[in-house]
């Protein structure tokens, strides 16, 4: 537990327990999108000393203003989860009238750096800890930076998940999207073809489409950015072990973290669905999370065994399997 003293700012209110800013260090999920991350971090916040959050995206930005003007061109709707936090930890409820009072209460904080509004967060829900795990945070070096920057005593999860199966999740959402004759948006685009210079959202090709090439840029900058964090503050989770031995993954986590861990503790965190954000939520702030994961959010049957690292990649028609470089990142990790 961390006391952060307030800012010049804050100084000028009245000294609430919130301003205060008397916080537990927040734990950050790092993983792609699309990696089972909705389904982990909404199990961890079912322990009663956890507190999940929709996806906020705040440390795109050093500031409010800046992260809502990021918002405002995004291909998605990027404060969605923020706003339903909000509406949810301070209003009570996720109406459409509690969303409004939640986006008005952001608005009035657009001079504020983005730590700020995480720390009043999780002033609010002390004791509990915050559990974080937008996706967009493993894109850029300079967000990973930006959150140790901010809560230096803050832990970290990086979440894994077999290449083959990431792979083949980002062709389905693809799929899924296309089905419903929606537009791709730029950051599913982007996984499916990352190598290419732009993505368009409104393309139906996806010729070059080849998922590994993300799988391994972004656990490569997640592996590059907790080099610099101590061994006692990251963990290294892979998702097939939090679905197929629940009991034992998520002891070890709760463990590793020095929380509660006990039979009843470990009984709620097998239920996701029991999150107040897993669900869509109202008509002015739908998402906040992975579409997929708001439709479905039980807890899944464990994956079958993935394929040999070897093994021709099912979304190719050549018979190419994964490149040497993500085989040995994969076997790096544990995969085979």
């Amino acid at each position: 537990m961390t006391t952060y003293p307030p800012n010049e700012a804050t100084l000028r209110l009245p000294l609430t327990q919130e301003l205060l800013g008397r916080i537990a260090d927040p734990l950050f999920l790092l993983s792609p999108p699309l990696s089972l991350a909705s389904y982990v971090c909404a199990m961890l916040g079912q322990h009663p000393q956890m507190q999940v959050l929709p996806e906020t995206h705040l440390f795109l930005a050093e500031t409010m203003n800046d992260w809502w003007e990021i918002g405002a061109q995004s291909s998605f709707n990027m404060a969605h989860g923020l706003w339903r936090a909000i509406a949810e930890l301070y209003f009570g409820g996720q109406t459409e009238s509690q969303i409004a009072m939640a986006a008005a209460w952001v608005r009035r904080r657009l001079p504020f750096t983005t730590g700020y509004i995480l720390e009043l967060i999780a002033a609010r829900v002390y004791p509990r800890m915050l559990v974080e795990k937008s996706p967009s945070i493993v894109f850029h070096a300079a967000t990973m930076q930006r959150a140790i920057r901010m809560f230096p005593q803050a832990r970290f999860i990086h979440l894994l998940q077999h290449p083959h199966a990431h792979g083949e999740a980002v062709v389905s959402a693809i799929q899924d999207t296309l089905a419903r004759r929606l537009p791709v948006p730029q950051w599913l685009r982007r996984l499916a073809c990352f190598s290419a210079t732009e993505a368009n959202e409104h393309s139906q090709e996806h010729a070059e489409l080849d998922p590994q090439q993300a799988w391994h840029t972004l656990h490569s900058n997640v592996c590059e950015f907790l080099e610099t964090i101590p061994d006692d503050r990251k963990l290294l989770i892979r998702a097939e072990d939090v679905l197929g031995s629940p009991d034992v993954t998520l002891s070890a986590i709760v463990e590793w973290l020095g929380l509660q861990n006990d039979l009843e503790a470990l009984d709620a965190m097998k239920h996701p669905e029991r999150s107040p954000f897993a669900c869509f939520g109202p008509s002015g702030a739908r998402f906040g999370d992975s579409p997929h994961f708001l439709r479905s959010p039980r807890l899944p049957a464990p994956a079958p065994e993935s394929a040999r690292l070897e093994a021709p990649l099912s979304w190719r028609a050549d018979g190419e399997g994964l490149s040497p470089a993500v085989q040995a990142l994969a076997r790096r990790f544990g995969y085979a």
